[in-house]
């Protein structure tokens, strides 16, 4: 890599993020790497992926980005931006991720793509503003456990799992117009619903139709 590419890259994003000059040796980063840091340099961060450990991430960046707005009114700050696409994944995961959102004072803005299923669409539902598309699509269903050993071992894993299960109904129930009544007559199946559902049943805000909004 040249010498002026390098500084021009490295002058792009040094200010933002210390790290990327670790990765500006002898070779030029991969253009989806190039694409992740001018993403957060936007405070835009896309999850097109299953919900695992890897997405605390997230939760450390809601964290820098209120340390950085610190002393600004909510009201003025830059918003995040968290754009889902996935089929969901770690339950207790995507909790504490939550948790840092509701905790933020920056805005946090929560546009669903494709797809938001199981743990995706728990995502959703905590922006301070949710979007969606004209064919985004949800899922809503009950949890799952893989517990093996003792029978003593997956009786307390069931035990946890229930207790799982109570929480993300509380959150459901917390974060949208869906109603106690509702929410028990479909958890145990595979609920899926359009965009249209979506707005009704109150997990997201706004159907996009102009992409000016969500820029």
């Amino acid at each position: 890599m040249s010498a002026n590419m390098k500084n021009r890259i490295c002058g792009e994003f040094a200010e933002d993020f210390e790290d990327i000059q670790d990765l500006m040796e002898d070779v030029l980063p991969e253009p989806s790497l190039l694409e992740y840091y001018r993403r957060l340099k936007k405070r835009e961060i896309l999850w097109n992926d299953e919900i695992d450990d890897a997405t605390v991430d997230i939760a450390l960046y809601i964290r820098k980005w209120n340390a950085e707005d610190r002393g600004i009114e909510p009201k003025d700050r830059r918003p995040i931006k968290i754009l889902i696409n996935s089929d969901g994944g770690s339950v207790d995961t995507v909790l504490h991720i939550i948790d840092m959102i509701h905790l933020s004072k920056t805005p946090v803005y929560t546009i669903g793509m494709g797809r938001v299923y199981s743990a995706g669409g728990l995502l959703l539902m905590a922006g301070h503003k949710r979007y969606i598309f004209p064919h985004t699509s949800c899922l809503i269903h009950d949890g799952s456990s893989g517990a093996i050993g003792s029978i003593g071992k997956m009786l307390d894993n069931l035990e946890f799992t229930k207790e799982l299960e109570v929480r993300m109904k509380a959150y459901i129930i917390s974060s949208t117009h869906i109603t106690e009544d509702v929410y028990d007559k479909n958890y145990r199946r595979d609920w899926f619903m359009f965009s249209e559902e979506m707005i009704k049943l109150g997990i997201a805000d706004e159907i996009v139709t102009d992409i000016d909004t969500i820029l």
